[in-house]
């Protein structure tokens, strides 16, 4: 009996270790993004994004509480009153009697006691200027919404892509910098052998030691740029900071677009541009408030129609067989502003002028972007540029280097010769890590310029 539960204990022990073990890895599996998932992530948890589409959600919204307005409004009113005093109304005695003196007036209370009325109240607007120009400037903000979400989006993918690149970057930087690590970490345990055997002197040592002690340095501080930039790649998309997240892409896929000259030579069209329809759809809103106040002189028309019962009764009977006296009635009312101090006057003349500062904002915006995607194209020639150049050089630099080490280990240089080599390269692959970065963000920087992804 015992051993028939401990079998069954060790076979649920080892169900429940394989469906951890399954859980573990599918979990670390999401944690793993591509520069693709990572910016499709990003759209879905991004917290810029997400506001972003709750704007566009109010506009919505807006755009139905404004329909609603010209819309039938129909309500319902029920009101009882209870007289504990019936009020007293003055009328000239001479009324009731000839012969009363002029300014005597006799005393009169009118009315009951208990007072209920039930009514019901329909109201259609047939014309309403200010309206129709309100209903309209709604469906255009729900527009405008909708280019900012495009904004947002655009704005998140490319924060995602340069937090992405700056870890590959932090990453390779901490790659060549553990290869030199390991190298000079050898030739200093190699260094230390042939110094004991008293072939050569300590300063030898010394200076692989101090070399050592700075690339050991480099190292650590890459290993908090990694940190930092990884935490800064999980804010971007809306992920837990305290879990960990693995980058799948390589620095030589995200490059590959090096290759591609079509985004330099393509011909630049601003009014494709979300920045642009974003400002022109702003012109037409304030264009839309100018025409709002202008209509604001404009009669207002609606019509109604009211329907009532009212019981009166010195005993409250309204629900026990008192008699309602019904009351039927429809109209139209017209409202025309006639004299306001001339306020509206003066709303209409700062909605004009903002109409036009719109107008020149949207002629600024234009050629901004123009200006924006030259200036991003020269930029980025320039930054590719330097980027072969660097990775030419630190090529050389590393050819250089293992000749020194080579020449360090026969003993034709010195270790303060190898040491001004190692520094030469180090120095070079610092340039080196530096283009990458400006390389992105220039390829970046143009994106955005010409409004693509």
């Amino acid at each position: 009996m015992t051993n028939l539960i401990y079998n069954k204990m060790k076979s649920y022990l080892i169900i429940l270790l394989f469906s951890i073990s399954y859980l573990s890895s599918f979990s670390q599996e999401k944690n793993s993004f591509s520069l693709t998932e990572a910016q499709k992530f990003a759209l879905e948890n991004n917290y810029q994004k997400v506001n972003a589409e709750n704007d566009l959600l109010i506009a919505k919204k807006k755009v139905w509480e404004t329909t609603g307005i010209g819309l039938p409004q129909v309500t319902a009113e029920a009101k009882f009153q209870n007289f504990i005093e019936l009020p007293t109304t003055l009328v000239p005695a001479s009324t009731f009697d000839p012969t009363a003196p002029s300014d005597q007036y006799a005393e009169l209370k009118f009315g009951t006691d208990y007072n209920t009325t039930a009514s019901i109240t329909a109201s259609q607007l047939l014309f309403d200027g200010s309206y129709l120009v309100g209903l309209k400037a709604s469906r255009v903000y729900k527009e405008y919404a909708e280019k900012n979400v495009a904004k947002t989006e655009l704005q998140v993918k490319e924060d995602v892509g340069q937090a992405y690149f700056l870890v590959l970057v932090a990453e390779e930087n901490k790659k060549i910098l553990s290869e030199v690590a390991q190298t000079t970490t050898k030739l200093l345990d190699e260094t230390i052998r042939i110094y004991e055997e008293g072939l050569i002197e300590e300063q030898s040592v010394d200076q692989l030691k101090l070399t050592l002690n700075d690339i050991n340095n480099s190292l650590a501080e890459a290993d908090r740029q990694i940190a930092i930039s990884k935490n800064l790649l999980k804010f971007q998309i809306g992920f837990d900071i305290n879990n960990e997240i693995v980058l799948t892409d390589k620095i030589d896929a995200l490059l590959a677009f090096t290759d591609s000259e079509n985004s330099l030579t393509s011909n630049f069209d601003f009014n494709n541009h979300v920045e642009f329809q974003s400002i022109k759809v702003n012109e037409r809103l304030m264009k839309l408030n100018f025409n709002k106040e202008k209509f604001s002189f404009a009669p207002s028309v609606a019509a109604f129609f009211n329907y009532q019962k009212q019981n009166m009764s010195n005993q409250f009977d309204a629900f026990s067989g008192g008699k309602w006296y019904p009351q039927t009635l429809w109209g139209i009312s017209v409202s025309l502003p006639i004299i306001a101090g001339g306020s509206r006057l003066a709303k209409t003349g700062q909605a004009k002028v903002e109409y036009l500062k719109a107008q020149t904002n949207s002629k600024q915006v234009e050629q901004s972007l123009i200006l924006q995607a030259q200036k991003s194209r020269s930029e980025y020639i320039s930054a590719l540029s330097i980027y072969y150049n660097q990775k030419d050089g630190l090529a050389l630099a590393e050819k250089i280097n293992n000749q020194a080490i080579k020449k360090y280990n026969e003993g034709i240089i010195s270790s303060l010769n190898l040491s001004q080599t190692q520094n030469q390269y180090l120095e070079s692959e610092g340039k080196y890590i530096k283009s990458l970065l400006d390389l992105f963000n220039a390829k970046s920087n143009l994106n955005k310029a010409l409004g693509t992804n």
